[in-house]
Order: structure tokens, then sequence, then C-alpha cells
């Protein structure tokens, strides 16, 4: 398969909106949720392109590949391999960074922060976290991973009994369904996440399939230059900002994590990165975008120790959105990028085989 040099460029966006969408001040992560501007909506829903791409980025690549591979539940067997390494280890290091972190606060006496640790593990240690929501740990970004796992593997499934079609059809009626778990929740509110592998992940991991199936036919049939897919994204990507805000801050639902428009304006995106596989060629930013899932894993513990830093300063000052956005987005990303790449160099100066950690790497042999 030619090499689409595009995808490891716009990765490379996706992953700083990915910390875009994680440092935002309002969110209670951090901040213990500070009140929400104007700012806050248009960054944070705009980045929610980011994840759904990077769905469809594997589910086109993994299809591409076991589709020429010899021995595809080999490849399979691999692929789930590398991840399922990846999130066990990064799952562990989280865990123990939970307890490190409650343990060493400094409020609460040593028995309130002995029962916070408790009650830390008590919650994260359950099989329906590990196995499929993986977000209970200190680590919450992890559930990428384990949905990606589980949404690989039914993919396979199904193109092996030749009914992709069937699933595509599945997991759009899925999608639907997740949204009453989102924002719609306020027309019919469902009790269980809905940002996981069956209901999210699923859907934009058979659609980047769809595309490695489909993706030259449906390009000879619209027949569109770059530019107007890239423009459909930005003018899909205003239409959510208007959905989000019609219903949070008109309607008071609740906040979500992906919406209607958002089906919309991440296939425009990608019909944008495969009418253009030279965007990006030999350039720093595909370089660093090779690099998304080590940023992507390293990032949160970044995070929260940049902000545990910033509070004891000026937490007045740093929880202003303007400068979360223009200061500490950039001093994370770059951050973790670097410590991602000292891990990696670690490893092989101690002759330790580097996890794979960029999915393109998986898939692009």
């Amino acid at each position: 398969m030619e090499r689409n040099y595009s995808i490891d460029f716009i990765k490379f966006f996706a992953t700083v909106f990915v910390v875009c969408i994680h440092v935002n001040p309002s969110h209670d992560d951090f901040f213990l949720g500070n009140q929400e501007n104007v700012l806050d909506v248009i960054v944070d829903t705009f980045a929610r392109f980011a994840v759904p791409f990077f769905f469809i980025v594997s589910g086109y690549l993994f299809m591409n590949k076991i589709q020429k591979h010899p021995k595809p539940s080999v490849y399979l067997k691999k692929y789930t391999w590398n991840i399922s390494k990846l999130y066990a280890c990064w799952f562990i290091f989280y865990l123990l960074f939970g307890v490190v972190l409650r343990l060493f606060q400094n409020h609460g006496t040593l028995a309130e922060r002995k029962g916070a640790v408790a009650d830390y593990l008590t919650s994260s240690i359950t099989f329906k976290d590990i196995f499929y929501y993986g977000s209970d740990t200190s680590g919450f970004q992890l559930w990428y991973l384990i949905a990606l796992i589980w949404a690989v593997v039914i993919v396979f499934l199904f193109q092996r009994w030749k009914k992709i079609g069937l699933l595509m059809l599945i997991s759009t009626v899925l999608y639907v369904t997740g949204l009453f778990g989102q924002s719609y929740s306020l027309f019919f509110p469902l009790s269980f996440q809905t940002r996981d592998a069956l209901f999210f992940g699923l859907f934009y991991t058979v659609l980047g399939a769809m595309f490695a199936l489909y993706g030259k036919q449906i390009l000879s049939v619209l027949n569109a230059r770059p530019m107007i897919y890239l423009a459909s994204f930005f003018v899909f990507s205003a239409l959510e900002i208007a959905e989000r805000y019609w219903l949070v801050n008109i309607q008071h639902s609740k906040p979500g994590d992906y919406f209607i428009s958002t089906i919309f304006l991440s296939a425009s995106l990608f019909l944008f990165v495969l009418s253009s596989p030279g965007l990006g060629k030999n350039s720093f930013f595909s370089k660093v975008g090779k690099n998304s899932v080590g940023i992507y894993v390293v990032h949160i513990c970044i995070l929260n120790e940049t902000y545990r830093l910033l509070r004891s300063i000026d937490s007045s000052f740093f929880t202003n959105s303007v400068v979360a956005y223009v200061l500490i987005v950039p001093a994370v990303f770059w951050c973790s990028y670097y410590l991602y790449r000292g891990i990696q160099w670690t490893k092989g100066k101690l002759h330790v085989k580097p996890h794979k950690h960029s999915f393109t790497k998986l898939q692009h042999k």
C-alpha cells in the first residue's frame, strides 16, 4: 500500500486538539470546573474531530492491511497484542500514578488519604473497567486503546463473514443510540457510558474500513478538489459548534463527546486526507505526528503535574482560557512528545524492544 503522508500530518493537529480538550479550564478534571466561556465552547467542540479521526485512520489502515496480508488472522493477533501491551503498561502506570497522587496530596489526614486510595483502587480494578471502559484510573484517556481493540476485532470478524456493509448499518444504529448518552440525553437519557467501543469507536473504525474498501470509488464519484473537502470539514465543524451550543447552552443538556455533525465533519476530513496523499511529506509536523499515540498516552500525567505546579503559583492566572490554550497546551504537548521520545531512546539503550506506539507504524510495513 502506497503511504499516505497526510495521515501523519493531520495526526499532529489532532493530537494538539486532544490536549486542548483536556486542558480546557472549564472541565473539572483539574480545576473543579471554572465557568465556561465562548472560547472554551468553540475550542472544546471543534477539537472533537480528533478521536474520531484516530479511529477512522486505524480502521482504514487495518482494513488495507488485512486485505493484502497472506494470513489476516495472524496480523490481527499481532495488531491486538501490540495495542494490548501498550494498554497494559500504561494502565498499570496510571493506576500507580493515581495511588501516589492520593497518598501524597496536601490535604487530609493519613487515614483519609489511605481511604481515598482504597476507594480509587476499588473503582479502578474492576472487570468492566480493565477490559472494556478503561477510563477509571488517573489515565482516563486510555479508554481509546481498549475501545480500538474491541472495534478492530469486530471489524475483522464481519469482514471475514463478508458482512462489512451490515456492520456499517449496525454501528450507525449504535452510534445514534449512543447520542442519547451524550448531549441528546435530554430527550431520552441512557444510564450508561456511551463513549466506548460499541456506541462510538466502532462506527468510526468501520467508517475507516469502508474508506479502505471504497475510498477510490467515492472520490471518483464526488470528483471534488481537496479544498472542497477541507471547506466541508470547517462548515460541518461550525454546525457542530452550533449543535452543541443549542443542546448544552440553550437546552441545558450535559456536555457531550460527540454529536450528529461529528459524522459529517469526520468523513469530510478523511476525504481530504485521501485526496491529498502527499500533504506533509517529510515535514516536521508529519514527523511529530508519527508519535501521536505516544503523546496521547503520556500527556495526562504531564498535564496533571503541570497544573499541580501552576496551582501553587497563581491559579487565577493560569485558569484563564486564553493562557490555557496559548501557553499550557504547547507546553504539555511538547513536554509529552520529548518525554515519549526519551522513553523510546532509553529503551533503545537498554536494548528493550520499543512499543510500536504509532498505529500508522503498526500497519505500514
